[in-house]
């Protein structure tokens, strides 16, 4: 796929009611996403997951998020729960956006990043590519950074979570493949 200069509003979504107008951009990650992915880190099991995914708009200039991760069942359905963190995502001026979130782990971050429109190169297949990069990290832990990835292929969410701490280089923690349900 290459980088194109359009909107990424020339996507095929809608634009929620009583949406704020600088939310143009994450429109179409509002709703509520299921599906599956993966955690690893070193010294642990890698953990197949289920996973759930909200967010919403109220009118103003931001979305609350809230994900959350459970184990998978031998059935593919959710097992006990993994991990969670909610927080808000904040377009700024142009492409730019600030995600913050927290976790019941005491780990709280600021990730600033670009939204892209991308095309395949046929022109056919558009979909947006969020890439994020953490600019603090509050962590009682050894957590110490992270990189983010998050597209819109197909109709789908998929997303790529890199983490570091104090001992462990920058390497992929968590991932996902969601539909909008």
């Amino acid at each position: 796929m290459t980088d194109q200069t359009s909107e990424p509003s020339s996507l095929d979504y809608s634009f929620p009611e009583g949406m704020h107008p600088k939310l143009k951009g994450l429109a179409w990650m509002i709703g509520h996403w299921e599906g599956h992915g993966q955690t690893q880190w070193p010294g642990q099991d890698d953990v197949q997951l289920v996973e759930q995914l909200d967010m919403s708009h109220n009118g103003e200039p931001y979305l609350h998020y809230l994900l959350q991760t459970f184990r998978m069942k031998d059935d593919g359905t959710a097992g006990e729960p993994v991990s969670m963190e909610t927080g808000f995502w904040i377009p700024g001026e142009g492409n730019d956006v600030m995600m913050v979130v927290t976790n019941p782990e005491g780990v709280a971050q600021t990730w600033h990043g670009t939204i892209t429109g991308l095309q395949s190169p046929a022109g056919g297949e558009l979909a947006t590519k969020i890439e994020l990069t953490t600019d603090a990290v509050l962590s009682r832990g050894t957590h110490t950074a992270g990189q983010r990835l998050y597209g819109y292929i197909k109709g789908k969410m998929m997303f790529a979570y890199d983490r570091a701490d104090t001992e462990i280089e920058l390497q992929p923690h968590l991932t996902g493949e969601l539909e909008r349900r």
